[in-house]
């Protein structure tokens, strides 16, 4: 049987020879993004038709706040912080908080993606924005020994001194 091999001199073997047909010298990748097929227009479309900006008072800004405080149980810092400033309307769509300190700014600011999520579905307005403020005007100060205590009460009720005259107390 005579073998079917030829055989060629090194000066005749030519790169495609030694490639396979099937095969290419670069290899073949695929994108991701060749794969996500996502039509930007459909997209852009059906945002605008769900956008809202239906206009709200600052009585029903500060009413859907109040609402939402009532939800909230579990978070008591932001509980105390909504309960203790209020918002104010300022432009159209945004609104202001003051706030006593950094850490109740830091509280509103962690939640307030879910807070505006909630005033935007509430109002029917999804322009909405928030502010957050520290106003150093407003931080409390703490009272500690029993004359601050008594000049804190009887700058609310100055009857308060009366009173103590008449019972002929004496303070410490």
């Amino acid at each position: 049987m005579a073998s079917s091999v030829i055989s060629k001199t090194p000066q005749q073997i030519s790169p495609a020879d030694s490639v396979p047909k099937n095969l290419s010298r670069t290899p073949k990748t695929t994108s991701l993004k060749s794969l996500v097929k996502e039509p930007e227009t459909t997209v852009q479309a059906i945002n605008e038709q769900t956008s809202q900006s239906t206009p709200f008072t600052e009585d029903d800004l500060i009413k859907c706040w109040d609402a939402y405080t009532e939800t909230i149980e579990e978070k008591v810092h932001l509980k105390n912080t909504m309960l203790n400033c209020k918002p104010v309307l300022s432009d159209h769509f945004k609104f202001e908080v003051r706030v006593h300190n950094s850490a109740q700014k830091e509280v509103l600011l962690n939640n307030s993606l879910n807070l505006l999520k909630i005033l935007r579905t509430q109002l029917k307005n999804d322009l909405i924005q928030i502010t957050i403020h520290v106003d150093e005007n407003m931080e409390k100060k703490a009272i500690y020994t029993s004359t601050e205590k008594f000049e804190f009460l009887n700058n609310i009720n100055p009857l308060l001194t009366k009173l103590i005259d008449e019972l002929e107390l004496v303070l410490d």
